[in-house]
């Protein structure tokens, strides 16, 4: 049961990044919340510290949505489960330009599922 809550926050997130609605990714997240990128740790204390930053993705990469390809759940308790996800961008014509893995872990705080972690290699 707690993979299918926990699921539910990661589609929470991935509907509040295409709408690009920042308060909508601070309510699928959990705080402090943690990105792993390459060569790079970021800890968001607080979620009035968190700003997606959609402009760089738009700017650079001519980003126009993400979709979740996969959301497998490899290690899971009552209150944290780790899932292995893919997930791909695409461009304004629907034309998929990147497809990314990565390892999220999304914990129950104070009965809230939201993701905690994200680790990947994407930019």
């Amino acid at each position: 049961m707690s993979e299918i809550e926990a699921k539910k926050a990661i589609e929470a997130f991935f509907a509040g990044f295409n709408s690009q609605d920042d308060e909508a990714l601070r309510q699928a997240m959990n705080f402090p919340h943690v990105r792993i990128g390459v060569n790079r740790v970021r800890i968001i204390p607080e979620p009035s510290d968190f700003k997606a930053g959609f402009n760089f993705l738009i700017e650079r990469e001519g980003w126009h949505h993400s979709m979740l390809d996969a959301a497998k759940a490899i290690h899971a308790s009552d209150d944290k489960v780790h899932f292995a996800i893919e997930f791909s961008r695409f461009h304004t014509d629907g034309t998929r330009y990147v497809t990314h893995k990565s390892l999220w872990i999304v914990t129950k705080q104070n009965n809230h599922w939201g993701v905690l972690c994200r680790s990947s290699y994407a930019p």
